[in-house]
């Protein structure tokens, strides 16, 4: 009998070697990240221990990566020996871009910036406070009721 695959027929069952691997989910990659593995989300956990992460804009870019609509999270577990240059400089922007300067782009992230019903609201109250009351006065800042009634 002839068999079914005549390329095949000569091989032997030898198994081969595993192509590179994208790992989605937050479970998944988080049992990675204990394993140190390099990872594209969970900020606080990579930085705790030292994996180099992004932030990517929109879970739909990641999703394309795993075939997917969208995913929160992926991780490199295994890299072609070619492509390994240019995983080491991506590594390297990633870690003097995000991971060094965490810090530093933690605490500038917003903070005192109202909306405009909320300046125009403080802007009211400073206009019908009494001009003899100090500035920084706590009491400066409560509805004075007008003397129109």
């Amino acid at each position: 009998m002839a068999p079914l695959y005549p390329d095949a027929a000569g091989k032997g069952d030898e198994p081969n070697k595993r192509p590179p691997v994208l790992r989605a989910g937050v479970n998944t990659v988080t049992t990675l990240v204990e394993n140190k593995k390099l990872v594209v989300f969970l900020p606080a956990l990579c930085g705790k221990m030292g994996v180099p992460y992004c932030i990517i804009k929109g879970k739909a870019r990641l999703g394309w990566l795993v075939h997917r609509k969208t995913c929160t999270t992926v991780a490199f577990t295994q890299v072609n020996s070619e492509a390994k240059g240019a995983l080491a400089k991506l590594v390297e922007a990633i870690r003097t871009n995000y991971n060094d300067r965490y810090d530093e782009i933690w605490h500038h992230w917003g903070g005192n910036v109202l909306g405009p019903k909320s300046v125009a609201r403080i802007a009211k109250l400073e206009r019908r406070r009494p001009k003899n009351w100090p500035p920084n006065w706590p009491g400066c800042n409560f509805f004075i009721p007008s003397s129109k009634t």
